[in-house]
C-alpha cells in the first residue's frame, strides 16, 4: 500500500504545478477522493515561511481555507519536486525553488527549501503537516542520517 501512496502524493503534487491546478485551487475545486474528512492539515511550524497560515486547519474545509488564503496573496506558484519518500505510514515530500508570484503586485518571492509530510490510514490521507526545512520532516519520520 506505501507503493500506492507514494504515487497519490506524487501525482497530486504534480497537478499542483501545473496552471489549470493553481486556477482549481485558487476556486476551491480540491479533489478530496484520498484524503480523510476529518484530515488534520498542520501548518503551525512554518510560521518563518509564511507566517499568516501558521495554523491547524481541520477537514476538508480547513484545507480550502488554507489555500484559498495562500493564493488569495499569490496569482502563481512554481516549485520543484526534490524527491517523495516512502516512510511508511507516511510520504514525504521534499520542496524546493519554490517561487510565487504576487497577485496584484507581480513582485516574485522565494521559499526555501520545505517538506510535507501526508499520513495515510485505510488508504486516505488523514494528517499533512508542513515543515520549515527537509532535515526536520527526515528527522520526524526517522529518515535522518
Amino acid at each position: 500500500m506505501s507503493r500506492e501512496n507514494v504515487e497519490i502524493v506524487r501525482a497530486a503534487t504534480e497537478a499542483v504545478k501545473t496552471p489549470g491546478g493553481i486556477a482549481a485551487l485558487s476556486r476551491g475545486e480540491l479533489d478530496f477522493t484520498f484524503v480523510d474528512p476529518e484530515i488534520e492539515w498542520d501548518a503551525s511550524q512554518s510560521e518563518d515561511l509564511v507566517p499568516d497560515l501558521a495554523d491547524v486547519y481541520w477537514g476538508h474545509e480547513g484545507v480550502r481555507t488554507y489555500w484559498r488564503r495562500w493564493l488569495d496573496a499569490w496569482r502563481d506558484i512554481q516549485f520543484e519536486i526534490q524527491d517523495v519518500l516512502d516512510a511508511g505510514d507516511d510520504i514525504v515530500v521534499l520542496i524546493c525553488n519554490q517561487r510565487q508570484w504576487g497577485r496584484y503586485t507581480d513582485i516574485v518571492s522565494e521559499l526555501p527549501p520545505f517538506a510535507l509530510i501526508y499520513t495515510f490510514r485505510n488508504g486516505k490521507i488523514v494528517r499533512c503537516r508542513i515543515f520549515p526545512n527537509h532535515d526536520q520532516a527526515l528527522k520526524a519520520v526517522g529518515l535522518d542520517e
